[in-house]
């Protein structure tokens, strides 16, 4: 399943949810400012004293982990 897609769906979404909850940070705060906040890379970079490029590894690394979780859930539920 598409990422965005799964978030555009309600189970989904709310699986993505419960599993950021108990992601680690800075994962889950960089994951959150970004697509719920809507901030760009520069800016969350700033809050976390790092660079836009930090902000954007850090972003990919927490969407790739829910990713492998959403495969992880698909999988069990095969």
């Amino acid at each position: 399943m598409v990422f965005v897609e799964a978030l555009m769906d309600q189970e989904d979404a709310f699986r993505i949810h419960q599993f950021l909850h108990t992601m680690a940070e800075p994962y889950k705060e960089v994951f959150t400012l970004r697509v719920f906040g809507e901030l760009p890379f520069a800016r969350i970079g700033a809050l976390f004293g790092k660079s836009d490029s930090w902000a954007r590894v850090t972003f990919y690394r927490a969407k790739e982990k829910i990713v492998q979780y959403m495969k992880e859930v698909e999988h069990e539920g095969n």
